[in-house]
């Protein structure tokens, strides 16, 4: 007679590897599409002002500040 604990590790696994290739099927069908614009261009830093524009602090070596807002 069949060791039952092994015959439901065997369903288990079987079960994980059919639940793992539905997974990868319906990735392989996707669309990336990108979620915004990317953020700067060469013309323009990623926080929209002017590429190499001061900032409270540039002078002393303080760091792009990151909040987001515009300068």
């Amino acid at each position: 007679m069949a060791n039952p604990k092994r015959v439901r590790a065997q369903a288990a696994a079987a079960a994980a590897a059919a639940a793992k290739y539905r997974r990868q099927a319906d990735r392989a069908d996707r669309v990336q599409t990108p979620a915004s614009d990317p953020l700067g261009t060469s013309a323009r830093c990623w926080c929209g002002e002017p590429y190499g524009h001061d900032w409270p602090g540039r002078a002393d070596g303080a760091p792009h500040p990151r909040d987001g807002t515009r300068q």
